[in-house]
């Protein structure tokens, strides 16, 4: 087993978590991953005048993103696996600090140098609220119930950046493009007054089920409050449990682990499928402003509204997606003879969990690919705008299908490590988008846009048959991998 795996206790945080609370902890949860994917697309209307501002290429400006998720897949790696060592409230503070420091920067900022770094250091701040998102999730949560609640993580993801566009136009197009920076330094600002009160540690690695008290750092303003009034109670004395201790070096993050979960024989090929989903989406999503703004002669604020519909669909297929999860998962329980355990948590070792969740994979997946392939051919037919706001649609709907599947089966193979296995995700799908979002306009430009949408949705259809070869030989490897480490994901 391996030595930085601490065994956590089977049974979720109910026993300190009021349904109330575990609501909270849901809309904190997706408002705090909403940062990374919005902050990564708020200037999309905006890279033409960027490029004119700094008498550079729109490819140039391009670079930017580039390199913003360059680092979106790098930082998760460590702050991911460092969440599930020293809590996920210490994480999230520091994350955001830096990302409200590099906000200011950019807004301030006056050379394409300084518009690079700065955006980088953006990145690094907020890019590790997506695998934590998950984390805390899986936190709070039993197998029978997280997949609607990791729909809802996994709409932020697919909604940001749509809403982002659309806030970026309306900005740029009134107040100048810094003003989208100002905009997210205040929204981290109204963030961190929310959290660092309110938020307990979740963090299992830390408070166990509930019954241990976090250390100071890890603990919110409200948790000691409540602390404080229990032990000065002198009608009703309550026992307070006994404090957390924390080792006085902080713990080095096991980047080796992160990077070689994606080496296992059920997660590499379910990444690989992700990430070329995500990929594509990035390649739809980033040449909407040139693309959009020549054919019909839009400004900013107008090309901004056209990512509405994606916007849209994302919260639609997210919904639907977390009540067919839950639905799917206490349908395979009856098949078996098991009966979904919400309160304790079923034992995943002996539940067909691959079949639970892949079998509802195929119908958005192929949607999400013919609207991928559509995409290409419409945007520059010259037909009535409606029918490229469509596909839009579509492509929103049916991609959010396979990334709240798969991201919730990820979880479930790894109970122990989620902040680590989502980490791991983080950096298969930020280099896949980099990579995407640096040569999709080079292929547009060689192939043309039909051309181009047709490869990226035969390319991801290629790796579909992952899904078969996870759900039939998935439980045995998943049995191996419990066998060779000690645990379930250990």
């Amino acid at each position: 087993m391996n030595s930085d795996s601490t065994p956590q206790p089977q049974q979720p945080l109910y026993s300190v978590f009021s349904p109330r609370m575990k609501q909270f902890l849901v809309v904190m949860t997706v408002f705090g991953t909403f940062f990374s994917p919005f902050s990564s697309s708020i200037y999309f209307p905006a890279i033409t005048p960027i490029a004119t501002e700094y008498s550079r290429s729109v490819n140039d400006i391009n670079l930017s993103v580039t390199t913003y998720q360059i680092m979106q897949a790098i930082a998760p790696l460590f702050f991911g696996d460092l969440s599930d060592q020293i809590g996920r409230r210490p994480v999230y503070m520091l994350g955001f600090a830096i990302y409200l420091a590099a906000n200011i920067g950019l807004a301030e900022q006056h050379s394409y140098a300084a518009l690079m770094v700065l955006r980088a250091m953006q990145s690094t701040g907020c890019s590790a609220t997506v695998a934590m998102g998950n984390a805390v999730i899986a936190d709070f949560t039993t197998s029978a119930e997280r997949g609607g609640f990791i729909s809802a993580v996994q709409a932020s993801i697919m909604f940001a950046p749509a809403l982002a566009t659309t806030v970026g136009g309306i900005l740029s197009q009134f107040l100048g493009w810094r003003s989208t920076f100002w905009c997210m330094a205040i929204a981290a600002g109204v963030f961190l007054l929310v959290y660092i009160p309110f938020v307990p540690e979740t963090a299992r690695n830390i408070v166990g089920d509930g019954s241990i008290a976090p250390p100071v750092l890890n603990a919110s303003l409200m948790s000691e409050y409540r602390g404080w009034k229990a032990r000065h109670d002198q009608t009703n004395p309550q026992q307070v449990p006994e404090r957390k201790k924390m080792p006085r070096k902080l713990p080095i993050p096991n980047l080796l682990a992160a990077v070689l979960i994606m080496f296992e024989k059920d997660i590499g090929p379910l990444m690989l499928l992700m990430s070329l989903l995500v990929m594509a989406n990035y390649a739809v999503m980033v040449p909407i402003q040139d693309v959009i703004r020549r054919q019909y002669d839009f400004n900013d604020l107008q090309v901004g509204l056209c990512y509405i519909p994606f916007s849209v669909g994302s919260v639609v297929g997210s919904v639907v997606m977390g009540k067919l999860l839950n639905w799917n998962y206490a349908r395979v329980a009856r098949s078996i003879g098991m009966s979904p355990d919400r309160k304790r948590g079923d034992d995943l070792r002996k539940f067909p969990i691959e079949r639970a969740r892949l079998d509802l994979v195929w119908p958005s997946l192929f949607v999400a690919v013919g609207a991928i392939i559509a995409w290409g051919w419409v945007v520059v037919s010259g037909v009535n705008l409606a029918a490229p706001l469509v596909v839009l649609f579509l492509v929103g709907v049916a991609s959010t299908g396979p990334f709240s599947i798969l991201t919730t089966l990820l979880v479930d193979l790894y109970p122990m490590n989620p902040g680590r296995v989502s980490s791991t995700f983080n950096l298969t799908r930020a280099t896949f988008s980099a990579a995407g979002t640096a040569v999709v306009q080079y292929m547009i430009d060689a192939w043309g846009y039909g051309y181009t949408y047709l490869f990226l949705g035969m390319l991801v259809l290629a790796a579909s048959p992952s899904v078969l070869i996870v759900r039939k030989w998935g439980p045995r490897w998943r049995e191996e991998r419990f066998q060779r480490l000690g645990g379930p994901g250990a």
